[in-house]
């Protein structure tokens, strides 16, 4: 029973290893010369748009332009409010949607417990179908995309979105990830 405790165990946090995992794809205009920015600005007032079937929360969106402003100055950048001063400007989306993971596996314990028993020989048999086990999951992926646009030919130049299963914690709002994911996401941006 404590072998099977243990495996349990260590087979869910396999599995939530790999949910939290996240995948990022990044785009960009082959043309641009990257090189030439020094300055940046926010694309609008509230540079934050929002899709899914979750509200977000107003202080998520500051602390997501926090991080973004800080990775970039991090990079060398200068920030400066007016977006006509600045050579590209930056907005950002952040988006849920639910879904449900439906397995299906083979439960080869069940199929031959019938052999397992007291008091019976051992006898060959043909195979059988072993029994399925269902395991229905539901989860929240998020994404967090990140936009930049060259602000004197107006036009988007890098695109980059992240996207991963939340956990609890953060569906609750009880933990948020900004800072790393924003680091993780713009760590391609320059492209050259």
């Amino acid at each position: 029973m404590k072998t099977m405790s243990i495996f349990i165990a260590g087979t869910a946090l396999a599995l939530s290893a790999c949910a939290t995992t996240g995948n990022i794809t990044t785009d960009f205009d082959q043309a641009q010369n990257f090189s030439e920015y020094k300055t940046f600005a926010w694309a609008g007032e509230s540079p934050m748009a929002v899709f899914g079937n979750r509200l977000v929360s107003p202080m998520i969106e500051a602390e997501v332009a926090r991080a973004i402003r800080a990775d970039l100055l991090a990079k060398g950048y200068r920030f400066t409010e007016n977006v006509a001063d600045a050579d590209f400007a930056v907005s950002f989306t952040i988006g849920t949607r639910d879904g449900t993971d439906i397995r299906q596996t083979p439960d080869l314990f069940w199929a031959e417990r019938a052999r397992w028993t007291w008091g019976n020989a051992y006898f060959p048999r043909l195979p059988s179908m072993p029994p399925m086990r269902t395991e229905i999951r539901d989860y929240t992926e998020g994404s967090l995309s990140i936009d930049i646009y060259d602000v004197e030919r107006r036009t988007p130049v890098w695109h980059s979105v992240g996207e991963r299963n939340l956990t609890r914690s953060e569906l609750r709002g009880e933990t948020n990830t900004a800072t790393e994911d924003t680091k993780i996401i713009l760590a391609g941006f320059p492209p050259n």
